[in-house]
């Protein structure tokens, strides 16, 4: 990881002890190689084989981030919160906010944050790279990190639990689930996917590419996200019947006049960004408007 960018030596700050539980993990060893460009932070990273020695390594600790998979979240929570001091800030790095605040603040009668870095563990540059908080307990006492974290060159959002959760069912549940079916439709039609690129504009591409990038990664980690709770699961079911309406809809005689009439309801609700987005998407493309 060579990309971070140049961050200015901190001297007269505290040394803050940090505990990375799941930080063999690649999110976990992530956030760490962040973390370690501030000379005051003390890193450990804290993996399934230090159970034995917790008491160790985890009661003199300033803050201690639950980095594990989703499905465990809770039960390391309960297990964390046997050995740390009511000193210690507990925070988490799940994509799903409510049910680990909840478990946290009931675990732990310390300060309690909960974080969701808006990036795979595969970056290795702050800049432009979003953070989500949310407040759950005694604020002032981690506002250092916070302040820390936008020293690093990260962007920091603050949330509710309940409104992260609801835009993540958007960008991790539903768009992910659709990129996902794309993927299953071409497979299933034996799509020959060079030949689709050859013919495809940079508009498709990148979406051909965008389909290729999930498939590339992990998929109980993509299981995980998509499928995380019951709320995110009707979302997916909700949009699913959406599209089957839409194309009975197509197929009846007035189908592309509707069509048409819910397109452009669309468009009007969405407002400006359409035209934003048309704009920003042809400048990440790099094409350039007609003078």
């Amino acid at each position: 990881m060579t990309e971070m960018k140049e961050i200015k030596e901190i001297t007269k700050e505290p040394t803050r002890h940090i505990c990375i539980i799941g930080g063999h993990g690649a999110m976990g060893q992530c956030l760490a190689f962040f973390l370690a460009q501030l000379t005051h932070y003390k890193i450990t990273l804290f993996g399934e084989d230090n159970w034995q020695e917790a008491q160790t390594l985890l009661q003199n600790q300033d803050m201690v981030i639950i980095s594990t998979p989703i499905a465990l979240t809770d039960e390391i929570i309960a297990k964390t919160s046997e050995y740390i001091s009511s000193n210690t800030i507990l925070a988490d790095l799940t994509s799903i906010k409510s049910a680990p605040m909840t478990k946290m603040l009931s675990a732990h009668r310390g300060a309690v944050i909960g974080l969701h870095p808006i990036f795979g563990p595969t970056v290795t540059n702050s800049n432009k790279q979003v953070i989500v908080y949310c407040d759950g307990r005694d604020a002032q006492h981690y506002q250092w990190f916070i302040d820390d974290l936008i020293t690093l060159g990260f962007t920091l959002k603050k949330m509710t639990a309940n409104a992260h959760d609801q835009a993540m069912t958007f960008i991790q549940g539903i768009e992910h689930f659709s990129v996902f079916c794309m993927g299953m439709f071409l497979k299933q039609h034996n799509i020959h996917l060079e030949e689709l690129m050859a013919i495809s504009s940079p508009v498709y591409k990148m979406e051909l590419n965008i389909i290729g990038r999930l498939f590339s990664q992990d998929a109980d980690l993509y299981a995980n996200i998509i499928a995380s709770d019951h709320e995110r699961l009707n979302s997916i079911h909700d949009y699913a019947q959406l599209i089957l309406k839409q194309v009975e809809q197509l197929k009846s005689t007035n189908g592309k006049f509707e069509f048409s009439q819910q397109f452009n309801d669309v468009k009007q609700w969405m407002g400006e960004f359409a035209d934003k987005a048309y704009q920003e998407s042809d400048r990440l493309l790099g094409i350039k408007p007609l003078a």
